[in-house]
């Protein structure tokens, strides 16, 4: 594994390590779980042997937080996926490990921390539902408290190591009140012990890939949990869950790093050993160039998610580095290996490589975690909201010599608004300096000085005498522009005519 500069000595210590032993021990026991499609034991106990489990749990549980990190989980789980056995190691550090760190009290966190940090009981994650995948705040399943006991009935389905895990972090809806919806306070988060009575495995999927890993489905018949086993108070479920997201989406990117290097690996080793044509086929320059293509995918997605991680252990709130990391490395998996498959040719799909194998769990890494598409959104809103600053375009005004639209390079000169002509010219000018786009508030109030109330008061009159047409949402009005009355009202009708100089003016009319 390549390290980073950024790397303490103890994490790239544990890259070694890791590595060795995947190389060694890991991958045989994984490339023959895979194969039977048996869930590996024997390799969780190895794992636990090392303290891999213990990565995200403080010193004190014991754990190895403040030596490996949210880098350390991302090492070991891009390590260990390239055995095919990185789901019960991830599911534990972010299914239950993570939450309970940042959200359990002390009292939970003493009676579970240390058995999860040794490997000893592992963690599921249960948040999709049969009606609530990626509307995860369209939770159906309900909670409601009896005494020192909550009550709980529902379904939940698409859980990673589902039934072998001990612990399963769940949310369930403790309110339904309107208020409380609106507020994102009607979820709460809840601990659920394997052997709760009333809770059981309802189904046990059969999945494109993931073999040799528990998927499945949870139900929930009046069981019974203990109020000692809810996360935070009544309604901080919503808050929980969002907080966990950015470790699980770091954390579900690194095993698609190690996925792609075991592409790479056996497509190079195909280009270099096949002969066709009488020369190796590697020599043929557009399989050079799918390897190139591949690489260059790799050392891209690594410094994404090894970057998110960073920004992780230095405390920062990184949403949209943990989606872009997720959502780049997992769309990179399934181009790579596609592509290793066509390197391969039939080999490509015979199980004995691991290569198809990749391929089947690569469509399940553009899913889980939050499928590309949400992620999508999640990065426009979020990357749209941090880089609004940057995002915004300097004022222009029409340069007399040029006759088009430079930028002023510094905010204008605001003048008082005295009455609706003065928002009506400043409607002219955004006609001629951004043809067809209406302006927002901030855009109008960066040329004039005037409150909210009386703007609106303004362009109210405007568009009532058929000057100005306003586009309005729920919070009023949004966005203005100048009609043709509205120009013919602000300036006579050479005011608008810009004709460059190169024109001949025979041409004009």
């Amino acid at each position: 594994m390549e390290t980073f500069p950024w790397w303490s000595e103890s994490q790239i210590q544990l890259a070694n390590d890791a590595k060795k032993i995947v190389d060694e021990v890991l991958i045989p026991i994984g490339t023959r779980s895979a194969l039977e499609n048996t869930f590996s034991r024997e390799a969780v106990k190895l794992m636990a042997g090392q303290g891999w489990f213990g990565a995200l749990v403080p010193k004190k549980y014991g754990g190895h937080f403040e030596q490996w990190g949210v880098t350390g989980a991302a090492i070991l789980n891009e390590e260990v996926a390239r055995a095919g056995v990185a789901g019960p190691l991830g599911t534990t550090m972010f299914g239950s490990a993570a939450q309970l760190l940042h959200s359990g009290n002390d009292a939970q966190k003493d009676k579970w921390l240390p058995s999860m940090a040794h490997g000893e009981l592992l963690g599921c994650i249960t948040m999709t539902e049969p009606y609530a995948g990626s509307d995860i705040a369209s939770i159906e399943s309900t909670a409601v408290r009896e005494g020192d006991h909550y009550v709980i009935n529902g379904k939940k389905r698409f859980q990673t190591t589902v039934a072998a895990a001990d612990l399963y972090l769940c949310y369930f809806q403790t309110s339904n009140k309107p208020e409380d919806r609106a507020a994102y306070r009607h979820l709460s988060a809840f601990v659920v012990e394997k052997g709760a009575p009333g809770f059981h495995v309802e189904k046990i999927n059969d999945m494109i890939g993931m073999f040799g890993n528990y998927n499945g489905n949870l139900s929930f018949d009046d069981a019974r949990v203990p109020v000692f086993n809810r996360l935070g108070q009544e309604g901080d479920g919503w808050k929980i869950m969002m907080g966990g997201l950015n470790v699980e989406r770091i954390l579900n990117g690194a095993p698609v790093l190690g996925a792609m290097r075991e592409c790479i690996r056996y497509a190079q080793q195909h280009l270099e050993r096949r002969l066709q044509f009488g020369r190796p086929v590697g020599d043929i320059a557009t399989n050079q160039f799918k390897i190139s293509d591949m690489i260059s995918k790799l050392y891209l997605s690594r410094l994404m998610v090894y970057y998110a991680s960073y920004c992780a252990d230095l405390g920062r709130d990184v949403p949209i580095e943990a989606a872009v990391s997720k959502l780049f490395a997992a769309d990179s998996l399934m181009e790579t290996v596609l592509e290793a498959i066509q390197c391969m040719g039939g080999n490509g799909v015979l199980k004995m490589y691991p290569v198809q194998r990749i391929m089947q769990d690569a469509k399940l890494s553009q899913i889980a975690a939050g499928t590309s598409e949400v992620l999508k959104l999640l990065i426009y809103r979020q990357g749209t909201k941090r880089m609004k600053e940057d995002l915004k375009v300097p004022q222009r005004i029409i340069d007399e010599d040029l006759n088009v639209p430079l930028p002023l390079g510094k905010p204008p000169v605001k003048m008082t608004v005295k009455s609706e002509m003065d928002v009506l010219n400043v409607l002219a000018e955004n006609y001629l300096v951004n043809p067809g786009l209406h302006m927002n508030m901030d855009d109008i109030r960066e040329w004039i000085e005037v409150s909210d109330a009386d703007l609106a008061t303004c362009l109210e009159g405007l568009e009532a005498k058929g000057n100005a047409g306003l586009y309005r949402t729920r919070h009023g009005i949004a966005l203005a522009r100048i009609t043709l009355s509205g120009l013919q009202a602000a300036h006579p009708p050479e005011y608008y005519r810009h004709i460059p100089k190169w024109a001949d003016p025979k041409d004009m009319f």
